[in-house]
């Protein structure tokens, strides 16, 4: 294996490390729902904690790693060295924003008789960690005739860039002291749902068609096209109907059909040139559940059941476990081979077992099968992943 490949499966292992400690960070969210939390922790802060290492350290880490991986085979280059440091500190920025979303959350703590909100601070550096890598992937592949994976990974890293206005418009409105609920909520999801729905979506479904570049037909295109056009304004469906004006949720609609409908078209073109046994197969079932569920927030009274029946969780972990967590690991192995996946069929019951043991926490189930055994089994099902996850880095 070439050298520079070396450094980026090294990558790869530092990102599931980071997997392992964010899924524990859920483990002990889930656990303290039954016992409470140790330390004097605060819930909204393991929580935001969690899913910032998940975001900005796991997903985005192995996705960086596992692009620069594939480059030299559409550029004919070697990958330069500033890769190796813009790896190091995207993951390093990760674990810098997590230990004080942990401890502190959003708030400001005194530090040389200044209040700052080290958190923010953390998670701001990893997003110009976002800049540096979008300004690398641009300059390295320019010239470079696009194929489907790339034409994919171009769009993806677009709507990251595109993602991280959210975060700085949700910065300006706490430093103008804006309080619209709207406004509010639609920075935030601006932020959130084109990270999750264009970053990771697009970066994945690029690394699958790496894997199967025989997917590349008019169906795929024309899935694609679907998308793009779509995914700009879909975020507005994850801000609570009663908020968005009628108009905007129209047009919103409208948007998550096309996105919805542009998935279940990649998803058919991937799924008929895939082998029968092809790992990327569960992954790719995971999404089209994510695809059916971006239909169904597109009809408004669907939204309002959802939002009623707490289904948010349960969607966001289908997301970004189901497909975007084992689709990873899927590109990991084709890669870098099967060592860097030791375990992988037991990371794929182990995601499936916490998804399965999410449903009981919604009201897709009758009330009264609702109740505390609900919360242990989502508590226990919580270790799998990280557990897993440290399997596979002692095994490597």
């Amino acid at each position: 294996m070439p050298e520079s490949l070396t450094v980026f499966r090294k990558a790869w292992f530092g990102a599931l490390a980071l997997f392992a400690l964010a899924g524990s960070t859920g483990a002990l969210y889930r656990a303290g729902m039954l016992f409470g939390l140790p330390f004097g922790l605060q819930f909204g802060n393991v929580r935001h904690a969690h899913s910032h290492l998940m975001y900005f350290g796991w997903a985005t880490v192995a996705l960086i790693a596992l692009i620069v991986a594939r480059l030299p085979a559409f550029t004919q280059r070697s990958p330069r060295r500033h890769w190796r440091w813009l790896i190091g500190a995207t993951l390093a920025f990760a674990l810098l924003a997590y230990f004080p979303f942990l401890f502190f959350g959003y708030e400001t703590v005194e530090l040389n008789g200044s209040r700052l909100p080290p958190g923010v601070i953390g998670a701001s550096l990893n997003i110009l960690m976002w800049y540096v890598f979008a300004w690398l992937y641009f300059t390295e592949t320019r010239g470079v005739a696009r194929n489907a994976a790339l034409r994919f990974w171009d769009w993806a890293i677009i709507f990251l860039i595109l993602s991280s206005f959210g975060a700085w418009g949700r910065a300006l409105l706490v430093a103008l002291h804006v309080t619209d609920p709207f406004m509010t909520a639609a920075t935030v999801d601006l932020f959130l749902d084109l990270f999750s729905d264009g970053w990771f979506v697009l970066a994945v479904l690029g690394l699958a068609l790496v894997e199967f570049p025989q997917a590349d037909d008019a169906q795929l295109r024309r899935g694609q096209r679907f998308i793009l056009i779509g995914l700009p304004v879909t975020f507005l469906l994850g801000v609570q109907v009663e908020l968005v004006p009628s108009a905007l949720r129209l047009v919103a609609g409208v948007g998550g059909i096309l996105v919805g409908g542009g998935l279940l078209f990649v998803i058919r073109a991937l799924w008929r040139v895939m082998p029968r046994a092809s790992v990327w197969k569960i992954p790719l079932v995971f999404l089209a559940l994510k695809a059916l569920a971006e239909l169904g927030l597109s009809v408004p009274p669907l939204a309002v059941w959802g939002e009623s029946a707490g289904l948010r969780i349960l969607y966001l972990h289908i997301l970004l476990l189901g497909f975007v967590s084992l689709g990873l690991v899927a590109a990991a192995e084709f890669t870098w081979g099967a060592a860097s996946a030791r375990g992988r069929v037991w990371l794929t019951f182990a995601v499936i077992a916490l998804i399965v043991t999410l449903i009981p926490l919604t009201a897709l189930l009758p009330t009264a099968l609702n109740g505390r055994w609900a919360l242990e089994m989502a508590a226990l099902a919580a270790l799998g992943p990280p557990v897993v996850a440290l399997g596979m880095l002692l095994r490597r």
